[in-house]
Order: C-alpha cells, then structure tokens, then sequence
C-alpha cells in the first residue's frame, strides 16, 4: 500500500488479477474496518462515468479477492471481506497493513518527541518512513486512479519527514538528514518547516551561502504563487545566518554520531513493507560490519577562490556579489566531482579527492579552476561583474573525516592553510598552483615556462589531447608484451582476412601499459582515436566529436567554415554527390566540434547512423584499427555504440579496440561476451625480471642509480608489482633526489591505488585497512579481532568479493587456527591502505591484534612471540619494521607490519 499494492503470505506474494480488482482491494484498505458503500466504491472506480455492469464488475472483483485471501491464509487471523448493508467492509488486524503501522509507529514517535525522548522518537520515526516503498498505492496511480486519500496520505508523510528530521537536527546529525531534505525540498518549496530546516542542515555543514539560496527560493515561490511573505521564523533565520547567530550552532549535549551499519549486500525489500500479511512471522535480521566514520589521510588537491571587491562598495552589493560568485563554484566543483568545504572569510574552499579519490584530482581541480575563471571573469554574460579574482590550488595530504553521503567533509592539513595563503601573494586573475600540482597536472595542463612567485606556477589552458610523459621518463623500452603484440595483429590479420568486422577489449588496471601497446600496434596499421574524457557532460558527444574530427582530419584551431568544408569533401569522396553524403555531412556536423545546438536536441539515431557509415567506408577504402580509450568511464549510451559497431558495420575490415579497467565488467557483466565478432584480452602484470630491465634502462646513468645495492633493487621490484607506470614514477623520484631507502610511493602511484580502493565498499575497505595493519598473511578471525567486530561472516563475504576483485588472493599454507588465509596481491596496496589510517587509530588497531595473539597463542599454544612483539611496538608508538617482500609461502613467524 505504502508503495506497489501486494498481499503477501509467508514472503510470497498472492496473486491479484486485473486492475478493477487491485482498485478494489486498495480502497477497502484505506477505509480498513469500516463499512464502504456501494456507491461510493462505484464513485472511487469510476469518478466520469458509471457503466451499467458496474455493480456486477464490483462483485466479480469481491468474490475473487475472497478467493485469494482465503487460498493464501493459515485459518488463523484471516482478513474477512464481508458483505454489509449499503456495502462491504474488510476485517483486518490493523498490524497487518502497513497504512495502520505506519500511522501506529509515527504517533509513538511524537510522543517520545513531546516527553523529550529523543533516541526513542527518532527510532520510531525512522521505522515508520522505512515502511514506504514509494507513492501510496504506486501501481494503481498509474493506471489514473487520483482518489483524494491518497494526497492526504503523501502529505502525511511529509508531516513525519519533518518530525523526524526535526530529532535527528537536534540529535546533531544534520548531515546524515542533509541527503533526504535536499530532495524533499525540490519537491514541496512552499513547505516553510522544510525549508528551516534545511537551512539549518546546511549551515551546520558549512553550506551557509546554500542555506541563504534555500530561503530565496522559498520566497519567491511563495510571493510569486501566493502572493505571501516568508513566516516569521523563517524570516528569523535568515537573520541568524547572515548574522552567523550561535545559537544555530549544535545543541550543548548533543548526541554523538553513532556508528553506520554496513550490510554486505543489499537486502530485498522486508515484507513488513506490503499491505497485508496474512501471517506474521519474525524478520531475520541482517548480518553487516559496524564500520565507524571514516577519518582518513588522504592526498588531495585544494582550491581556494578569493574575490576582491572595490573599496568602498556598499555591503549589500558586497554579499550579493560573493554569494552569485558562490553559486557558480559550487556548480561548477560538484560537476567535476570536488567539494566545497566551507568559507574562510570571503576565500571560498574546495576540495578534490574527499570522500572518493581519484587520480587526476589535480587535473579536475586546475580545469575546474580555469572554468571558474573563464565565467567569472565576463565571458559568461550571466556571470556577476565586477569581481576580482584570486584563484589558487594546492596538493597535499590531509587528514579528512567524513561519513559516506555526507555532505561537507571536515579537512584538516598544512596544505589548507598554504593554499589560503597563497591567494594572498599572487595577483589577479590568473589561475595559480603550487609545485606539486603542476607536476601531476601537466599531462593536460599547460603551464608558464616561468614562475612569477617562488614554486608557484601559472596555469595557462587545457591541451587539446594529454601529452605523455610530461615531466617524466618518456624513452622507456618495450618490455614482456611481445604475446600481446602478436595477439593484436593476428586479430588485425584475421580482419583484413575475413572483411569482417571485430571489437577486441584490452582490459588491465591503471598502469598497466594499454597505452603503451596501442603506440606499439599504431606503427603497424591505419589508426583513429579517441578517449574518453575524466569527467564532465556529455560524454558520448566528446567522445564521438574527437573520433569524428579525426576521421575527417579537423585540426585544433579550424574554423566552422573549414571544418564543414572538410566534411563535405570527405563525403564526397567517399559516397559520391548523392543523397547518402547529405545525410551523412547532416548526421556528423554535430561532431566537427562546432554543435548549432546542444547534445540532447540532437538526433543521436542519426548521427550514430552517420558515424558508423563514415567508418564503414573508411574501412572498406583501407584497413581501418579505431581505438577508443578508458571505455570504463563510458555512459550507457556510449558503451551501446561502440558495441554495436562489430554488427551494426558491413563487411568491411574494421578492427574496434577499446581500451578499459576491469571495472567495465562490474557494470557490464560479460561486456557482450558469446556475441559474434568480439574478443577481451587482460593485460597482466610484467615479469620482475621486465619490470628490473625497465627500471635499469631509466636509472643507468650512475648519478642516482649506481650506489644501489641488489637488496634495494628486489626491494624496488617488489613493490612495483609489475605496473610500468609504478616503475616509471619511482625511477623518477629517484632521480630527482628522493631517498631510495624509504621507498614509499610516489603521489601518482599513491593516487592511482587510493583511487582503486575508493571504488571498494565501505566494508570491503576497512577489511583491506585491517589487513593492511595485520601483516602479509591475514584470517577473518584475525581481522575480526583487529576491526573490533564481533561476527566474522561479514568479513569471510568481503574476503571473498576481495579475491574476486584481485585486491587479495589465497595461499595454501593455513593460518592460525586452520583457518585459510589471504595475502595482497600488491605491495603498494597493503602499503597504501595502511598509510591512509590516522596514527591514534592504526595504534589501536595493533593493540587489538596484540590483544587477540595473546589469546590464540594460549589456545593453540602456537610461537607468535615475534609477531606479537611487533604489534606491542607499534600500539605503544614505536616503529614497525618495513615490507620489503611480499613471500610466496609466508610463515607467521615472519610477519611484518607494514611502514
């Protein structure tokens, strides 16, 4: 009811037959217990016109509903559905239709809340919303059934909504709330409680220009529509906020943030959730890891937006400019994936790599910034004016405690405070970055040749295409991919054979030297590509304007009269001065890069239609290789194009590569697999003995390399773990000075693996952090014990999803107390894991381990004196002794914890 009408018994779902049925059943329900007359049923079915079988269609749908409740019913507590002059009425346990709970439950929650008992209230509430499963009685509104009940209904739940958001406001767990207002606004803006407390969340997650947005659009709703001024209270709060009153502040008291329950999969919908049950039975409850709030140091990038107003503007225009100014960085950070944490003064802060890492959060934080400045400084005729502008951009790391789905993380680090600073002596303008930055943004950054202020650098734009190698070792040999070569031009070979077309898939992890092999294959054949962009709108339209402009040969820096000269020429040539080349030149001029409207007015049919066409004789004038890059970033509707390219293209020998991360897979299992003409290839790992012939090629010139040992060299090798891109980068910290004998990651290797652990589950992560602090050999129990959870079930489940994900794999040697035990697979994982863990919650994590040592050498009388020892060190603070090695049969005596 509360949802999609259903009867269930016993978990199964009853049948209903035929929508005057449901109807039925649906109104009966919401007058349960009392009698409905004949008439007024015949109104609520048909409200326009009653036809004359009307009366004999009520008692079909009656006698066939006393069927299903009797069929589906133990004899016990059985719903009746009797007849009862003028009409009917349906006996029914009020217990048993979620309607009566719910209104049960949301009355026992204001109770608790006027007796001032707020953990109670809060419960009870909470228990009450979850009973819904979407619009009240979903099913049958669809059919056009608009009974008045029912928008009394929705807005009783609205009234609860703010019940409970009023608890949990005063609980202090405005960002936990801050997730189900926002949406709950933009449905009901003239909703005054709602819109106080919304403001409210915001402004204690530091959202304080949102919360003033908030009110102004609440009033003009209601002056436009009502022709009414914001309530008192409202008005009152607007005041405080601008006033930054502390009274809004959290409540003395307040309770603490309790833990999250993480379940392992998402359990289906409970059955307490439908309109009756014929037999209640106790719900099974669900097993879940209790995972705290995340605190975690994490590498980030930092921007801080400093306007500066004319001396002597009056204060209101002041407040009007900064808070437009606000808007359009908020618009533009969320898009790019960032945050805005807060305002110092009027520098307005933002951050990128907080909750989820990734790695190009430089990258995103520099474009970000540069469009930023592009609209504020008056080339968006919608922009505020009048502004100056300071913007800068730092990278560091931080200390970031945040809950998932919250809203406004709370960051702590010197990089903070240098990139306020920074705005400080940098002029207007321009977009300013610190070392660090440029370094890991230069790829697609260009940037002065010279500094104007010490270690800080000017951002000039964005390059058209990524420039490998930028800042790095570029001359690197080809190294353990001669299989995959020969893979690539046999399928080529096959191809030009059979005039067929074929998508190949080269699948491997960040790193792992897909690039690489497709440069190596390019020098062999016909070549066209494009890659998909990091982030942004429009993704399939980026991606297919930068693989059409290529088939075309458009150039950076054409015209739209140069372009479509270029179009039409090609076309010409290809299909001669038919119709087949007007429709295509109308298909692809979406795609010159000079679009007359936007992507979604566009006929994509079409223009997809016309891609494939021009490929197709591209194809067939010469074998043609198309590469499209990073599919795994991909929306829907991009990864169905490319697909659709090995069947939708005629014979003609076309070679689609597409280039992705295993994560492709999770949100297409299979990726088409068993269709005709395709083919997945995995990229693995390289041997160690590739992996040290590339890292001597780059470190042979004796100044940085030549002083190390064989032992530093395995080491090194190690931790690589057979990723070219990790060699790369550790090669070139070493040649520029770092020590060789701590060997800790380098930022982009350090980003690129932060980056595949945040694609991990909440739960799945803090098993690979307890691992991480465990040591190389690792059991459930073992993590149960250093996670501080009492079930291990949980764990078991995300040690599997692990393997599976080839973040951890199984030995054969048993661990303590027989149980199987787990390694990573990498080295830099474990290493990086453990390194994002605060030092006050590794410590406690060690003694937990220590704790639990303690008690499985006394039951199974096993040595672990060395390990034991280790994680007594490190809880008490002392330094734990380096990885070197990951051992092919660890023993657990030789444990180490990781630096």
């Amino acid at each position: 009811m509360l949802g999609s009408l259903e009867v269930v018994d016993r978990g199964v779902v009853a049948p209903l037959k035929g929508t005057k049925q449901r109807a039925v059943l649906g109104y009966l329900l919401l007058h349960a217990n009392e009698v409905v007359a004949t008439s007024r049923l015949l109104r609520a079915l048909w409200p326009d016109d009653v036809p004359s079988t009307a009366r004999k269609m009520v008692q079909n749908a009656v006698s066939g509903l006393r069927t299903v409740l009797a069929s589906n019913s133990d004899g016990t507590h059985t719903p009746l559905l009797l007849t009862h002059a003028p009409g009917y009425v349906l006996r029914v346990e009020p217990e048993r239709i979620d309607l009566s709970r719910f209104e049960s439950l949301a009355q026992a929650g204001r109770v608790a809340l006027t007796e001032g008992r707020g953990d109670q209230a809060a419960q009870a509430l909470r228990e009450a919303l979850a009973l819904w499963r979407g619009p009240v009685l979903a099913d049958l509104v669809e059919t056009g059934v608009t009974w008045p009940e029912l928008a009394k209904l929705r807005d009783m739940r609205v009234s609860v909504m703010e019940d409970y958001f009023d608890v949990e406001l005063a609980r202090g767990r405005h960002p936990d709330v801050l997730g189900e207002l926002e949406p709950l606004f933009e449905a009901e803006p003239h909703r005054e409680r709602l819109c106080r407390q919304l403001m409210t969340a915001l402004y204690r997650c530091g959202r304080h220009v949102d919360a003033l947005q908030v009110y102004r659009r609440t009033r003009t709703a209601l002056v436009d529509g009502l022709g009414l001024e914001p309530g008192r209270e409202l008005q009152e709060l607007e005041r405080a906020i601008l006033d930054h009153d502390a009274a809004l502040q959290l409540p003395q008291g307040a309770a603490s943030v309790t833990p999250l329950v993480i379940p392992e999969k998402q359990a289906p919908p409970r059955a307490l959730a439908a309109v009756v049950n014929l037999r209640q039975e106790p719900e099974p409850s669900a097993t879940g890891l209790v995972v705290e709030p995340c605190a975690e140091r994490k590498l980030v990038s930092v921007m801080a937006v400093a306007p500066r107003q004319p001396t002597g503007k009056d204060p209101e225009d002041v407040d009007q400019t900064f808070l437009d100014i606000s808007v359009t960085v908020r618009a533009e950070v969320e898009r790019a994936g960032g945050t805005v944490i807060g305002a110092v003064g009027s520098v307005l802060l933002a951050v990128f790599g907080v909750p989820r890492t990734r790695e190009d959060d430089a990258t995103r934080a520099v474009r970000t910034a540069l469009t930023i400045r592009d609209r504020l400084v008056g080339q968006d005729p919608a922009a505020p004016s009048g502004a100056d502008l300071r913007i800068a951009i730092a990278t560091g790391e931080v200390l970031a405690k945040f809950r998932p789905g919250e809203a406004a993380p709370m960051v702590a680090g010197a990089v903070v405070d240098s990139c306020v600073l920074m705005t400080t002596v940098v002029r207007c303008g321009p977009v300013w970055v610190c070392d660090t930055t440029r370094q890991a943004s230069a790829p697609l950054i260009v940037y002065s040749t010279t500094s104007e202020v010490p270690a800080v650098w000017k951002a000039e734009a964005v390059r058209e295409k990524p420039v490998v190698g930028v800042g790095r070792h570029t001359s690197v040999p080809f190294l353990d991919r001669e299989r995959d070569l020969e893979l690539l031009r046999a399928t080529f070979a096959q191809v030009r054979r059979r005039q067929r077309p074929q998508l190949l898939t080269v699948l491997g992890e960040a790193g792992i030297g897909k690039t690489r092999l497709l440069a190596q294959f390019s020098e062999d054949a016909k070549v066209i590509s494009a890659r998909v962009p990091y982030f942004g709108e429009d993704i399939t339209s980026r991606t297919l304007t930068e693989l059409a402009r290529a088939c075309v040969g458009i150039e950076h820096g054409d015209s739209a009269a140069a372009a479509e000269t270029k179009l039409n020429r090609l076309t010409h040539k290809l299909f001669g001065p038919g119709e087949p080349a007007k429709r295509t030149v109308a298909g692809l001029l979406p795609l010159t890069g000079f679009p007359t409207r936007p992507w979604h007015l566009v006929d994509s049919a079409e223009t997809f239609a016309a891609l494939r066409r021009l490929l197709e004789e591209l194809a067939a004038e010469e074998p043609l290789v198309t590469v499209v890059e990073d599919l795994h970033r991909a929306d829907d509707e991009l990864l169905e194009f490319v697909a659709g390219l090995s069947d939708g293209v005629g014979p003609v020998p076309l070679l689609v590569v597409a280039t992705a991360r295993p994560e492709l897979l999770e949100r297409r299992q299979g990726w088409h697999g068993g269709a005709r003409n395709v083919t997945t290839m995995t990229l693995d790992p390289l041997s160690e003995h590739a992996v040290g012939e590339l890292l001597d090629s780059m470190l042979d010139d004796g100044t940085a390399h030549g002083g190390w040992s064989a032992q530093h060299r395995r080491a090194l090798v190690g931790r690589v773990g057979g990723n070219p891109l990790f060699a790369i980068e550790y090669a070139r910290m070493i040649r520029v000075g770092r020590s060789r004998e701590d060997l800790l990651p380098p930022n982009q290797v350090r980003s690129v693996v932060a980056a595949r652990l945040d694609t991990l589950s909440v739960a799945e992560k803090a098993v690979v952090q307890d691992a991480a602090v465990f040591g190389e050999t690792v059991t459930a129990s073992a993590l149960a014990a250093v996670g501080g959870h009492d079930e291990v079930d949980g764990i078991v489940q995300c040690l599997e999803q692990l393997e599976r994900r080839e973040v951890l794999r199984r030995v054969r040697t048993r661990g303590i107390g027989g149980e199987q035990g787990y390694v990573f697979c990498q080295a830099l994982v474990r290493d990086t894991a453990y390194a994002q863990l605060p030092r006050v919650a590794r410590a406690e994590k060690h003694r937990n381990a220590a704790a639990w040592l303690d008690g499985v050498a006394a039951e199974h009388g096993e040595d672990l004196r060395e390990l034991h020892h280790r994680h007594v060190a490190a809880g008490l603070g002392g330094p734990p002794a380096p990885i070197t090695t990951i051992a092919p049969t660890p023993e657990w005596s030789r444990i180490r914890i990781p630096s």
